[in-house]
């Protein structure tokens, strides 16, 4: 996915206008046309703008990740924080142990559904 078709969805899911965005943005409608068919890129201090209003990551906005905005802690909670910062101090052997483990559980919890 590109930055075009990104910009496009998350102001169609937000029920935002382009007129609307432009005008947050301090630009005219036309601009935010011109970037949802790719014709122009926005300035780095637009797409900085762009991000905080949608709260994605400017990986989400520009196609890189599929994950809209991995730096939000407010869908954590302490424990999953701590979980987190336990696994990033791993090394590569113990990560995959890990995984392999929380996949042999995940599938278990599906069975049982």
């Amino acid at each position: 996915m590109n930055f075009a078709t990104r910009l496009s969805e998350l102001r169609e899911d937000s029920d935002m206008k382009q007129s609307e965005l432009a005008e947050r943005l301090n630009l005219k409608p036309s601009a935010i046309s011109k970037y949802e068919t790719g014709l122009t890129q926005p300035s780095i201090s637009s797409i900085i703008k762009i991000v905080d209003i949608f709260n994605v990551s400017v990986d989400y906005l520009l196609g890189i990740s599929s994950v809209k905005n991995p730096y939000t802690q407010e869908k954590f909670n302490p424990k999953e924080v701590d979980i987190v910062i336990k696994y990033r101090k791993l090394n590569a052997e113990n990560k995959i142990r890990i995984d392999e483990r929380i996949n042999a559980m995940l599938d278990i919890e599906n069975q049982k559904k």
